[in-house]
């Protein structure tokens, strides 16, 4: 059971990365939010490079990497945008909504059609999204639903729900053609560097963050925590059941959010963002 404490501490790191970047650096440009996150990715690539094997690598790899990597490198920046505007507990549950998507994708250009608890798994990521916004159904039952579309953090965590929908069907793919350390060295790695580099050209390099260097490396060490967990996680069990697992991080989103920035209804939002964790784990389990 190795594998579960790994995903785990991914989602612990990844929920922990987001609360404080919001708390510390939402005041900042978002090029100087986005550094800040990506400070950890740098060495901890570099380090995993030094240590591990180097799979042989074919071509399919890197042209799925070519292919992943621009949606990743925007993501990257709607991601960080999203936390910086809206609550956490508004925005985190919707990374549950990325397996909806896959299977939509499935059923749209396969054919494939969800199995019967893979069903039931939809309705609780529907129930959940509903309920985030549930005490907002006085005003009328589709009031929820609208209230997501206001909420301009949600919709964009549900534009980079359907992009991870994407990225993570050739992560796998990547991973099936060199190693999951290798990938997770390496992808990071150079989603940093995309970053780094865009910024450059844009002349939006910004450096502000180094000024708060405690933050700057608690969010550097989340990162790569997060990184480590995750590819170490992916080696020793199915996508499946380690996904399942690390989509608890809008659980532990929602209890910082609560206890350390004061967003309110923290019984509402833990119970709406369960029941999208328990459905995104149905569907990637059974769909």
């Amino acid at each position: 059971m190795t594998w579960f404490w790994l995903a785990l501490g991914a989602a612990l790191c990844l929920a922990t990365a987001d609360l404080l970047s919001k708390r510390y650096f939402s005041d900042l440009s978002l090029p100087e939010v986005v550094m800040a996150r990506l400070a950890g990715v740098a060495p901890t690539g570099a380090i995993l490079l030094l240590v591990i094997p180097w799979p042989p690598l074919d071509r399919d790899f890197f042209v799925t990497v070519a292919l992943a990597l621009p949606v990743d490198l925007a993501c990257t920046f709607l991601y960080v945008r999203a936390i910086q505007i809206s609550p956490l507990a508004l925005t985190q549950p919707f990374l549950a909504v990325t397996p909806l998507f896959s299977a939509l994708t499935g059923l749209a250009i396969l054919g494939e059609m969800p199995t019967l608890p893979g069903l039931g798994g939809l309705l609780l990521l529907a129930a959940g999204a509903y309920g985030l916004n549930l005490h907002l159904v006085r005003a009328g039952w589709l009031e929820p639903w609208r209230a997501i579309r206001r909420e301009k953090g949600s919709w964009i965590m549900l534009l980079v729900s359907v992009a991870y929908a994407y990225t993570s069907v050739m992560g796998r793919r990547a991973v099936l053609h060199s190693s999951p350390l290798f990938m997770g060295a390496v992808y990071p790695l150079l989603v940093g560097l995309g970053v780094a580099l865009v910024l450059g050209l844009r002349g939006q390099l910004r450096w502000g963050w180094l000024r708060r260097p405690w933050p700057a490396s608690a969010v550097a060490l989340c990162v790569g925590g997060e990184i480590i967990c995750h590819f170490l996680a992916l080696a020793s069990v199915q996508t499946a059941y380690m996904l399942a697992v690390k989509r608890l991080s809008p659980l532990f989103a929602v209890l910082w959010g609560a206890w350390l920035l004061g967003e309110g209804r923290l019984g509402q939002h833990l119970l709406a963002s369960a029941l999208m964790a328990a459905g995104a784990a149905v569907v990637l389990i059974y769909g």
